[in-house]
């Protein structure tokens, strides 16, 4: 997660005492109205209720990595950089790993569902699912993402690059001490149907 490298409340508290109540609110006003994250943490924090945040970056996520695909954009690394932005809003601990086992999980469908893809592809949810475990381990939240992550291993069995292998370790390390894994520890998930590609018809030349 990013790191905070400097303590912005130290610069802004000298001017706190010089605005009106009225200048502080036309403020925040400006801020919600001008900017996304600003209104996403806004919303946050004077709702409580995250759900909306949630469900907003996940389909985000989920968008940026089908266009990787489908359409060569640089999806990947602005998936991963909505993950970083969700963070800043400092999100409960159960919506940051939800968003985090999310983007994994987003990966493995597209693989799952695209074919074999770029090594890069596969590289990025490695780390990313080692980060969630690593964050949840944190937060002592194993136990209750114990079946989720789990899933994720079974579901990138027949995955190329060593995948398997890499997602299974490390289960293991967070789950099993880093033990020798029994796979899988929970009933082997139904196949997914894959979609069909349409080949292009050939052209005269």
């Amino acid at each position: 997660m990013p790191k905070k490298t400097h303590d912005s409340n130290s610069q802004l508290t000298p001017f706190f005492p010089s605005l009106s109540r009225e200048a502080l609110e036309n403020l925040l006003k400006d801020l919600y109205e001008k900017f996304d994250n600003a209104r996403n943490f806004i919303d946050l924090r004077m709702t409580g209720d995250s759900d909306p945040l949630v469900k907003k970056y996940k389909k985000l996520i989920k968008n940026r990595l089908v266009e990787d695909i489908e359409e060569g954009t640089n999806g990947l690394v602005e998936a991963i950089e909505a993950v970083r932005e969700f963070a800043l809003f400092n999100p409960a601990p159960r919506d940051q790993a939800d968003i985090m086992l999310f983007f994994v999980e987003s990966a493995v469908f597209c693989i799952g569902d695209f074919g074999d893809l770029y090594y890069e592809f596969y590289e990025e949810a490695e780390n990313m699912f080692e980060e969630a475990l690593k964050f949840i381990k944190s937060h002592n939240l194993l136990d209750e993402y114990r079946e989720r992550a789990n899933r994720i291993v079974l579901d990138s069995i027949d995955f190329g690059y060593g995948f398997y292998d890499s997602l299974g370790d490390m289960f293991s390390m967070y789950y099993h001490e880093g033990k020798s894994r029994k796979m899988p520890v929970v009933k082997k998930p139904v196949a997914v149907k894959k979609i069909k590609k349409v080949k292009p018809k050939k052209t005269g030349s």
